[in-house]
């Protein structure tokens, strides 16, 4: 009963912030980029709550419970690395390019250097994959509700979809922003106290020796210390472990560079010295929260195998977290716990179907209107949500699918927008060589070399955009 109060507070009080959001709103320039008047605060408390999902908590928390430390330690590096590179490289040079432009969406902004057709190919890259990465996050709260609340997991696809939809379609950018401050706070802590308490719950430091000296699926937990060890079975019989954990980890974390709707919190920034603050903070809170989060999955073989069969998680490691989180927390500070988990979900969906809304009314359709684009984030919440009825994998192998894909369409052509001054050709073929190698990689290459797309995805990006650049600009 304690877990469905503080549950039902959360929804209501995001329909409240939607709602009186909607009240302050004056107009496109406030539903599009919240007047681009935004607080170092907001801007890294919403580009960090848009980023971490229940990808993260759960795929990103669960995974390494199969892969073990190595998964952990990787991906917390890369979330660091590029966290940095994104504010440093990215941000500063976007806010000008934006504010010189005009420009409300990231494919504007494309076709304000390159042209139409540049515009609508990212628009279309955007909706489509923007999608795919949505299923994935319907499936974790999904999940989540499924044990949270003693619901189907189609009820809790069916109540996360709605609330955020709601919200977002009724407030627009600055419901999204205000309700990803708060969501933002709740993920955070949420993954300190989820991480904190497990420690507390296991004896202290000394879990980790416990840890070596359990058995796992794959003999020894010894290997869960080890690299290039532990996988998916299949990667592990090919044994190309190394590079598959590598690329799935870099393919998650470089989003941070590229993906419009993390970036275009750079735009709604009030000036440059927020900017600057921003440098600071956001690396920050990443860094301690991918330290605490992705390092809990292993920890599920001290408590699993006490009261279930450890073997069934494996098949679906997003089961993990929730499962840990009800066991090592009392029933009060779990529910906080479990919502703030839920909270990671509906920030960054909210602010998936915003860009999705946006970019395609203002992008393709070539509207300026608010009525249109409400509509349209209903429409863009109803297809995933379809979709995750029977989602098409793990939570983690759809993010790594959707952020390689994204990443190598968008990161050569936008450094070349801010460092540069390339072709439309260079630019247009680059995108269109991404896109087609890393989704042919997907289909025909992944599960023989056990590569993520994002890396032949970039790489054919570079390679095109230089060769268009040489002899054909």
């Amino acid at each position: 009963m304690i877990i469905q109060t503080v549950f039902a507070i959360y929804i209501i009080l995001m329909l409240l912030i939607g709602i009186l959001e909607y009240r302050r709103s004056g107009g496109l320039l406030d539903y599009y980029l919240a007047g681009k008047r935004l607080s170092a605060t907001l801007v890294s408390f919403s580009f960090f709550a848009t980023y971490f999902s229940t990808s993260a908590f759960l795929g990103g928390g669960g995974f390494g419970f199969l892969a073990g430390f190595q998964w952990s330690a990787f991906l917390t590096f890369f979330h660091i690395l590029f966290a940095i590179m994104a504010w440093m490289l990215i941000a500063p040079r976007l806010k000008r390019v934006a504010d010189e432009t005009g420009a409300l969406t990231i494919p504007e902004m494309f076709g304000e250097r390159f042209g139409r057709e540049v515009r609508l190919i990212s628009s279309l890259v955007i909706v489509f994959f923007f999608a795919f990465y949505i299923v994935s996050i319907y499936k974790g709260a999904g999940n989540l509700l499924q044990v949270m609340m003693s619901i189907s997991y189609r009820e809790g696809l069916l109540i996360t979809a709605v609330i955020v939809m709601l919200y977002t379609a009724i407030g627009g950018f600055r419901a999204v922003v205000y309700t990803d401050l708060i969501q933002g706070v709740l993920t955070f802590f949420g993954g300190v106290l989820l991480f904190t308490a497990l420690l507390y719950y296991l004896g202290g430091l000394q879990a980790f020796e416990q840890l070596a000296n359990t058995k796992i699926f794959a003999g020894s937990g010894e290997l869960l210390f080890e690299i290039g060890k532990l996988g998916p079975p299949p990667v592990m019989k090919a044994g190309l472990v190394v590079p598959f954990i590598l690329s799935l980890t870099f393919a998650i974390s470089i989003a941070q560079l590229s993906s419009p709707q993390l970036i275009i919190r750079f735009v709604a920034a009030r000036d440059e010295r927020v900017i600057r603050r921003g440098m600071l903070l956001t690396p920050l809170i990443i860094g301690i929260f991918a330290i605490c989060v992705f390092s809990i999955g292993p920890f599920g073989w001290l408590i699993i195998p006490k009261y279930d069969d450890p073997i069934k998680y494996l098949k679906d490691v997003d089961l993990v977290v929730p499962f840990i989180a009800m066991k090592v927390l009392p029933e009060g500070i779990n529910a906080l716990l479990l919502t703030a988990i839920i909270a990671a979900a509906m920030s960054t969906i909210n602010s998936l179907l915003h860009m999705m809304a946006t970019s395609f009314a203002r992008d393709v359709l070539r509207s300026e209107s608010v009525g249109l684009t409400r509509a349209l984030v209903v429409v863009f919440a109803a297809i995933p949500l379809a979709v995750a009825v029977n989602p098409p994998d793990v939570i983690v192998a759809i993010v790594g699918v959707s952020f390689s894909v994204i990443t190598s369409v968008f990161l050569i052509p936008l450094l070349a927008m801010l460092y540069g001054n390339p072709s439309k050709k260079s630019v247009l073929a680059s995108m269109i060589a991404a896109l087609i190698v890393s989704v042919a990689w997907y289909m025909l290459y992944y599960r023989v070399y056990w590569i993520y797309p994002v890396v032949p995805g970039l790489i054919a990006s570079a390679t095109v955009f230089a060769m268009f650049e040489k002899f054909f600009k």
